[in-house]
Parts: C-alpha cells; structure tokens; sequence
C-alpha cells in the first residue's frame, strides 16, 4: 500500500463498455478538481482555501483505476497485484459482463476474485431491474464486504461508495497489521510470563510437596487418634480433657467425643472405681507404659491396660497428659474361660483314672456288704452295720457318679426332648424338700424348648441348681425363680460366638434371691470339689457336675452374680427340632433260675464277688481275670455257657474286643458289660455290637440279677 500521507487506494473496474470504465477513471481520478481549477480561472473574486480546507482536500483518498474489459483480463490483474503487494480495495464489477461466458459472467468473475483475494470490497453493478439478489447474496461471501448498485448512478454516489469501502479496506488491514504486531508482542509477553509461570510452578509444587507430607502426617495422626481400638485422649495439667475420641468417650459412658470433652479425667477415673488416682499414679511415674489398672463399677469389671505420658515444667508442675487406654476385659474373660476349661479337662482327666480304681474297691465293699447282709439275721446288730457299710458304699458309688459325670466319662443316653415336662416335674420333686418359706415360681416363655439331651443329667442340673438356690437363701427365705426362654440378640447373657447364633438355643435360668456369691470365690464356684458350705453340708462336686454336663451337651454356663441381692444360672442348650419322646422301659422282675455264667474280671478280688453273689442266686459260674484266657475257653467249650459278663477295662483285649470275638463264635449269646468308665461306650454303640446290657460299676447284685433275669428271659 501507498504512503499513508497520500493515501491512494487501487480500484479494479471490469465492464465490457468502455465508456463505463472510462467514466469510473473520471468520477474517481479526475471529478473534484477541474470546477475548482475553472473557477480560479474564470471567477471575479478568488477566494483562497483556507489553511484547514487545504488541509481537509490532501487529506481525501486518491484513487487509481485499473480498467478492464473481460473476466481474464481482470483476473490476471488480480494475480499481479497480490504478487506485488499492490492489492485492490475495491472491485467495481458489471453482473452482466458480456464475455461469452453467460449471463451473469460479472457474478462468475466476482466469486474468482473473492477466491483470491478475501479482503477486497465487491461492488456489483447492474441496468437491468430484474437481479437474482439472493442467488448473488449466497455467491459471494461474506455478504458485509459485497454491495449492489442499480445504474445509471449519479457520480458523487459512485465515488462516495468507492471512498467509504476504501477506508473501510484501509481500516481492516490497520486492524489486520496491528493485531500481528499484538500477537507478536503478546506471543513474547506469554513467553516471558511462561517461564515466569514455570518458575512458579516449580515453587509451589515445592511447596505443595511439603504440604501434603505434612497433611499425611497430620492425617495418621488423627487416624491413629481417632482409632477406636484404643481410647485416646490430651488433658491439661488440671486434668481438663482437651481431646479424645470415640472409644475413649464411650469408656467413661460419654456418648460422643464433644460429650467428654471439658471432663476431669482425674475425676473420671476415680468414679471409675479405679484403685489409684490417676494424679498420684502420673507425678510417681512420667511415663506409664502398659500399666494394668482394673475398674470396678458395683457388678460391672473392666480391665485396662494404661499408656500415659506425662509433660512437667521445669518446676515438676504437670502441665499435660497424653495417653491411651485400652480395654482387654473381652480378652482377659476369654483368658480366664481358656484355664479354667483347660482345668477342668485335667481336673477331668485325673478324676476319670480315680474313679475307675474307686469303683473297683467300692465293688468289692458293696458286693461282701450285700453277701454279709443276706446271711446276716434279720434285726441283728450284725445287719444293721453292714446296713450302714452299703448305705455309705452307695453314698460314695453316688458321689463317684459326679465325678465321672465331671470328667465326661459316665454313660449318656441324648435324644430329642422338651425341657418343659421335666422343668416342671423337677419343681414337684423339689416342693416337699424344699423350706416353706422359699416360693418357687416357674416362667415358661417359649414353647420352642426341643433339646438334644439326657434326661437323667438334665435333671441333675434341676436339682443341683435348685437345691444350691435354696440352701442359699437359708432360714430367711427368699423366691426360687425358674425361667425358661428362647435367646435373643439383645439379652445380657448370651453363649460365646463359636458356638453359634444366640437365636439357636434356648435358656434355662435358676435365680434365688439370697446373699449372692462372695466376689473373691466367685471364679472357684466351678471348681471340683470347692464348696463354701458347712462340712457335711456339701461335696462341692454339684457345680462342676453341671458345667461338665452343660459342656457335654456343647451348650454354656454362666453365673449372674449380684452379691447381696442373689444370683442366677444360666444354662443354654442347643435346640433341636426332632422330638420324640423315649418309651420308659418295664421294669424287669427278678427270676432266679439255673444256668452256667462265664465272669471275666482283671480284678481277683471282683471276680471272686461276683461268684459268691451269682452262686447265691443258683448259678454255676466260671471266672477268668484274663481277657485272652477267657476267650481261648470260649472257643473250645462256647456251648456249656449260657450268658458272658465280662469287664470293658482290661490289658491285652478290652470287653468290647472280646465280645466281638465271642460273638463271631455264637452270635446268640446273651453278654454284659460293666465299667467303671468309659467315654467310648453308649447303648446304641452296644446294641449295634450285639451286646445284650451295660451295668455301671460297682455293681449291685440287685442291679446285676435284674439285667440276667431280662436278658435270660428273652432267649
């Protein structure tokens, strides 16, 4: 472009009428200045421009116009001033130029030029009224850089159009100029502002860095804070709490941290029943490191385990307390039920091997007693103390039978049945032993009380229960109260999670309203043979008894103790939906007849009873202490006997062994069992053997004849 002082703008004329193009050239170039110069010439009075009009007149546009006649030629002169950089502001084309091409050839050559150069201003011009404006419109884009004139036009419009579209040209290359020169500028500032922005970022990434290892930091911390495994908690030196969480709050029966907050932990501690103040503790001590501390609120006990650090000024003044505290009561109970079932299974174990041998020396009491008995005169001195020998004999056979009800080993009988009829049968039994002055009263919550059990060993627990109860509350009285439920999720007392969901057992509880259990005995009460009852009162054996049961029958025991206001049992067992309830078998009456019995015993002194006891009841009897010698007998002369009684616990062949093997030699011979233990034996295991009866030891020659006359009598 020109020089901005003169400002000459380029205009491009094409018509196929010369004088057109030559009229544009006048209107354009020329128009304007020759009435000024005629006037100067011809004028009476010359009035000369002012400084500002002269100034205003360089000031106008000057225009050069390049004319031509047809669309190449005006193409080619497009091409060349794009080359030279000498570009039009303004197209003055006729619509309908005549060059053979069509009709509207001028819209045709419009669309070439506004292909090659964009910034040009268009301006179509036409005679004839009848012009396709909208087909024009969408031809040549952008419609603000196009314009249509209708002709013939008055001149001052022609160059008024030309004048405005080129300023308008002008001005949008300015524009065009200036935003590069911008861009270029900005593209140096956002460079210069980049490495700025580089810098920057590299700081506060630093920075951040720092910020998220120390928000890391802080967030373990409150993790670990806030943790409920532990109760943690920070005081002042006054003991106001100045921060805790959760299981801290709920440790001193707060229901949210904000609660505990602005407490005394000192004064929280000591409502705690804790044995020590916490404030002599902490001045004795620093630093408190694993320090058990036991807390005893009325029934409720709580052992915890204490880490406390202490900050002192340089005066020995507290000024902080941080700690945590830890309650382990779950684990230490958990500890506690571990030694105390591991006792009673060595307790067991050790009480099975006794009972075995005490049996063996009450057989021989008992059996001698009964002979001596039987021979004795009726009313003699003699009778009478052989009365009392059987009669302590069998006390202790009785107290035997707890032991080995303790140690697991005594024979069971489980089936399915309902506590309710024995619940009630056991408090009829229990009336008329029971003190006046002692109400019973029987709760039946539940129908659903289908067990898996014996019955025998599920009424000892009745009456050993029951009788502690009552001998609990004495002379003074009280209420005997026997509850029978179904266990709920939400009950105080529940059976430990291994054993299974609450919702499968049902509850048994015997309460009284006595002195309640001495705190410092209440973990012995279990114990065998431990008893706070006067001498002859009591074994001690009535407790461990039932536990051993209860745990037989994989159910739980617990204890409900409330010193001074009673306790309570209670009892969980399994249920089961199979009920049936078991024929009582008819007693079975005593037939003395003839036969011949082989007795095996590895016990001299029981073999030679048990031949003097059958002797008397007119049986031919043949002993042998060896298992194997019996059997060796057997094979040779196994049809002179008509019935085998023989012991389970023998060396080099058991009796279970060798009634198989005498089985396999006469599978219709009648056979008796008698043990002092075993925890292998049951009934149906027996039956399936083929074995006829089972006698516990000692054995009573009542016992003993009634289980020969049956057997006998079926063959």
């Amino acid at each position: 472009m020109s020089d901005e002082s003169v400002r000459n703008y380029r205009v491009l004329a094409v018509d196929h009428a010369e004088d057109m193009l030559t009229l544009y050239r006048d209107v354009l170039c020329f128009e304007g200045e020759e009435p000024v110069e005629l006037e100067a010439l011809f004028a009476e009075r010359v009035t000369l421009p002012s400084r500002e009009e002269v100034a205003a007149e360089a000031a106008k546009p000057g225009f050069e116009v390049v004319a031509c006649l047809t669309g190449a030629q005006a193409m080619d002169r497009v091409r060349d001033s794009i080359e030279r950089d000498a570009r039009f502001a303004v197209a003055l084309i006729e619509a309908h130029l005549e060059d053979g091409t069509g009709d509207m050839a001028g819209l045709a050559v419009a669309e070439q030029i506004r292909a090659l150069d964009p910034a040009v201003e268009i301006v179509l011009l036409s005679s004839r009224a009848a012009v396709p404006l909208k087909e024009i419109n969408k031809r040549i884009q952008p419609p603000e850089k196009l314009l249509y004139v209708q002709k013939p036009f008055r001149s001052p419009e022609i160059k008024q159009v030309a004048t405005s579209l080129s300023s308008k040209w002008d001005a949008e290359n300015r524009l065009h100029e200036l935003n590069e020169t911008l861009a270029s500028k900005v593209e140096a500032r956002t460079s210069e502002l980049n490495a700025a922005n580089r810098r920057l970022r590299l700081d506060i990434a630093k920075r951040a860095a720092v910020l998220r290892e120390l928000q890391a930091s802080e967030q373990r911390y409150r993790l670990l804070f806030e943790k409920d495994i532990t109760g943690n908690f920070a005081a002042d030196g006054d003991g106001l709490i100045l921060d805790c969480n959760m299981a801290f709050a709920e440790l001193f029966d707060f229901s949210s941290p904000n609660e505990a907050q602005g407490g005394d932990i000192f004064e929280l501690w000591d409502a705690m029943g804790a044995p020590e103040p916490l404030l002599e503790l902490v001045m004795r001590h620093s630093r408190l490191v694993n320090h058990e501390v036991v807390f005893n609120q009325g029934a409720l006990r709580r052992t915890i385990i204490v880490n406390i650090d202490s900050v002192h000024n340089d005066l020995g003044e507290l000024e902080e307390l941080r700690g945590y505290l830890f309650d382990i009561s779950e684990p230490k109970r958990l500890e506690e039920q571990l030694r105390q079932s591991q006792k009673m299974e060595a307790l067991g174990t050790l009480a099975g091997g006794i009972a075995h041998d005490f049996n063996n020396i009450l057989g021989v009491i008992l059996g001698y007693a009964e002979i001596i008995q039987s021979s004795a005169e009726a009313e003699s001195g003699l009778e009478r103390r052989v009365g009392e020998i059987t009669r302590a004999g069998k006390r202790a056979r009785d107290l035997v039978n707890q032991i080995l009800n303790f140690s697991r080993q005594g024979p069971q009988e489980r089936h399915p049945m309902t506590l309710t009829p024995l619940v009630k049968e056991a408090l009829k039994l229990l009336r008329s032993s029971v003190p006046a002055n002692v109400e019973i009263i029987s709760r039946i919550e539940t129908d659903r009380d289908s067990v898996l059990a014996d019955p025998t060993q599920i009424h000892q627990i009745m009456l050993n229960l029951c009788g502690n109860a009552s001998q609990a509350m004495g002379e003074a009285g009280g209420t005997l109260t026997v509850t029978l439920a179904e266990v709920r999720e939400n009950d105080p007392y529940l059976p430990p999670r291994e054993l299974g969901r609450p919702e499968r057992f049902v509850r048994l509880t015997v309460a009284d309203t006595g002195p309640g259990v001495d705190p410092g005995v209440a973990d012995r009460v279990f114990d065998p043979f431990f008893t706070t009852k006067r001498q002859g009162e009591g074994t001690g054996m009535g407790l461990a008894m039932v536990h051993g049961i209860v745990k037989r029958h994989d159910g739980h025991l617990e204890m409900e103790n409330h010193p001074g206001e009673g306790v309570a049992f209670h009892v969980f067992l399994p249920k089961t939906s199979d009920v049936e309830r078991p024929m009582a078998e008819a007693a079975t009456d005593l037939v003395f007849r003839e036969g011949r019995i082989l007795f095996v015993d590895d016990e001299k002194p029981l073999t030679d009873i048990g031949r003097e006891m059958l002797r008397s009841c007119g049986f031919e009897v043949v002993t042998r202490t060896s298992s194997v010698e019996a059997l060796e007998m057997f094979k040779h002369k196994g049809h002179d006997f008509d019935l085998v009684i023989t012991d389970q616990t023998m060396p080099n062949m058991t009796g279970l062994e060798l009634a198989r093997e005498i089985l396999k030699i006469r599978p219709d011979m009648p056979i008796i069992l008698c043990t002092g233990f075993s925890d292998a034996v049951s009934y149906d295991r027996l039956r399936d053997i083929g074995i006829g009866d089972f006698i516990m030891k000692p054995i009573l020659k009542h016992d003993l004849i009634g289980s020969i006359s049956r057997l006998l009598a079926e063959g």
